[in-house]
């Protein structure tokens, strides 16, 4: 009598077993690694959201020694309230500068000023009770004058600066660009770091800048 086999079933169990177990180690492994990415993407959010809170929390503070820069995606900045934030990325879109190639955004806004006092040894004011004080200018300068008795005069110039730094990046040719544009679309590119400093006052010459970047 002759007993039926079974070695076909087991071996068809074996290879369903193996093919399952094959299932579950990539499940795993794809789940591991979105898993991962998922926590860098968190962190790195985390990250810049503490530095945006330091940013603001010493926009804050009575220190002007130092300041915390933002860090924003293209998204954010275009609905974030900042009123100065809002004024440079206007000034990168007057620039014509696209998402893609905007690196980063700086706005320095100073002040200077100098009072200087003219004692004659002469009186030149006859009324004992002359006590002027003028100011004359506009947005960008103001002259404060004053004219005492007997014989003081003082002017006190101010000047305000008001820059808006934006560092883009473009693609160029190594070489020389071709005369002909489709063997432009052929010659090997880099890309260069641009920077545009934009000064709103009108008083105000631009001598020179230096922008360095550091590579690691």
């Amino acid at each position: 009598m002759r007993f039926p086999s079974y070695a076909p079933y087991l071996c068809g169990k074996k290879k369903m077993m193996r093919k399952w177990t094959l299932l579950a180690i990539a499940f795993l492994l794809a789940a591991l690694a979105e898993t991962t990415m998922l926590y860098h993407t968190t962190n790195k959010k985390l990250e810049a959201a503490m530095a945006n809170v330091k940013a603001y929390d010493a926009l804050l503070s009575d220190s002007r020694k130092q300041n915390a820069g933002y860090q924003l995606t293209i998204d954010q900045l275009g609905y974030f309230k900042d009123s100065l934030l809002k004024i440079l990325n206007a000034t990168r879109k007057e620039l014509k500068i696209k998402d893609k190639n905007l690196k980063s955004l700086h706005y320095v806004y100073t002040s200077v000023s100098k009072t200087d006092t003219l004692i004659f040894r002469d009186t030149l004011f006859r009324e004992a009770t002359l006590d002027i004080d003028t100011l004359l200018g506009d947005e960008w300068y103001d002259l404060k004058i004053g004219i005492h008795y007997p014989s003081t005069v003082t002017i006190r110039p101010t000047f305000r600066s008001q820059k808006h730094i934006v560092v883009s990046t473009r693609k160029e040719t190594l070489n020389p660009p071709k005369k002909f544009f489709l063997f432009r679309w052929f010659q090997k590119k880099h890309q260069v770091l641009n920077v545009d400093v934009v000064e709103k006052n009108p008083y105000v010459r631009e001598q020179d800048n230096r922008y360095v970047e550091i590579l690691r």
